[in-house]
């Protein structure tokens, strides 16, 4: 950020009186264009995908770290780093290979969140590869498989980054094998938590260890603050978000989010010690992250709205809240219960037993309690 970006930032803040001027910089699911910190992890991937640069398929690559640790920033960077290469006035290759006219080198990035099969997963990178509309539906497996090979037989290299590998509900490095073998010129750089030790399969060639955050973590939220808050975040504040997140950006930022909505709708121009607190104590430790939340279908995040909008959280039954829900929706009640148990079970929401008087006999009820920040998805969902 240049000294006009911050004597412009002041100027509106005082004609306006906001706090938050950049929501975008705050939320933990918006990745910066160059991540803060991380320099020699970004020389790691490039010299596990350094083929490229020789006009040949690079190995596929396992990128891996524990939650919170930059690897999808780090990743998308990349990634969109190498696809403006491609699209400068310099293209990425000087020639082609054996005087063909094949072009030179597409890349992709699949968030494993939202590409849950392998049509999913073929259909996205299709999407991604390509001008042409690719259908959601009545088309086969094969037949878009068919098309991703002649896309790749069509290029020199296709190099696709997959993220989230492995979380509950998502593909994993198994998957991705299995998915891309058929194809030759298509290389991968597959992302996820567990450690090559722990995946009882053969690794990729590459491998790039991602460690949590240290001392980096304030760094972040200072950069970041500066340019979501009108006002400079206080060391102080971000040293305070930081020893409370442990290492992990995802929740350090997503009470920082919090933090600010606080203070601004409490008509705050600045940071307080008690926004942190609201902040912090908004975040569930080890709860999903909220990229997972926003990533899920319009009738999901719909059924999670409603149920926090309207307290059926908690010590409200599944079957209940259900009937409520389906009430204020077009959604049936077997829909609304089908879809609570199913993000139960996918980890965003907890189940908990329900205290409904004296009970002789029979299994408790049960209810379920958001396992993610509410007042960060509220505010996202309200965007």
């Amino acid at each position: 950020m240049d000294l006009t970006e911050r004597i412009e930032r002041r100027r509106t803040r005082r004609s306006k009186n906001e706090l938050v001027v950049d929501r975008d910089s705050l939320n933990p699911g918006v990745h910066l264009p160059e991540p803060v910190g991380r320099e020699t992890l970004f020389e790691a991937l490039l010299n596990a995908i350094d083929p490229l640069f020789d006009r040949a398929v690079p190995p596929n690559t396992y990128v891996w770290g524990p939650r919170g640790s930059g690897k999808s920033a780090i990743v998308t960077a990349l990634i969109s780093a190498l696809d403006a290469e491609v699209t400068a006035s310099d293209p990425f290759y000087t020639a082609t290979r054996g005087g063909s006219d094949r072009p030179d080198v597409q890349f992709a990035y699949l968030d494993a969140r939202r590409a849950t099969s392998r049509f999913r997963l073929y259909r996205e990178l299709l999407d991604g590869l390509l001008v042409e509309a690719i259908p959601e539906r009545g088309v086969s497996t094969s037949a878009l498989g068919d098309r991703i090979e002649e896309v790749t037989a069509a290029s020199e290299t296709v190099l696709v980054a997959v993220d989230h590998l492995g979380e509950r509900g998502t593909v994993d490095l198994a998957d991705l094998y299995a998915f891309f073998e058929p194809f030759d010129d298509l290389a991968w750089i597959g992302v996820g938590r567990d450690p090559p030790e722990a995946l009882s399969l053969p690794m990729p060639e590459q491998r790039v260890h991602v460690p949590g955050y240290t001392y980096e973590l304030v760094d972040i939220l200072t950069v970041r603050g500066s340019r979501g808050l009108s006002q400079t975040l206080d060391h102080v504040h971000a040293q305070r978000l930081a020893d409370w997140a442990d290492g992990d950006a995802h929740d350090a930022l997503a009470a920082l989010f919090v933090a600010a909505m606080n203070a601004e709708a409490d008509g705050a121009t600045r940071l307080r010690d008690e926004d942190v607190e609201v902040g912090t104590a908004a975040v569930p430790s080890g709860g999903v992250p909220i990229g997972t939340v926003m990533a899920l279908s319009e009738n999901e995040q719909r059924v999670l709205a409603q149920l926090i909008d309207r307290s059926l959280d908690g010590e409200t039954s599944i079957e209940s809240a259900a009937e409520v829900i389906a009430a204020q929706t077009e959604l049936t009640d077997g829909t609304v219960k089908r879809l609570l148990y199913e993000l139960a079970q996918r980890g965003v929401l907890e189940r908990q037993e329900v205290a409904v008087g004296t009970q002789a006999t029979g299994r408790q009820p049960s209810g379920v309690e958001p396992n993610f920040s509410k007042r960060l998805f509220a505010a996202l969902r309200n965007e």
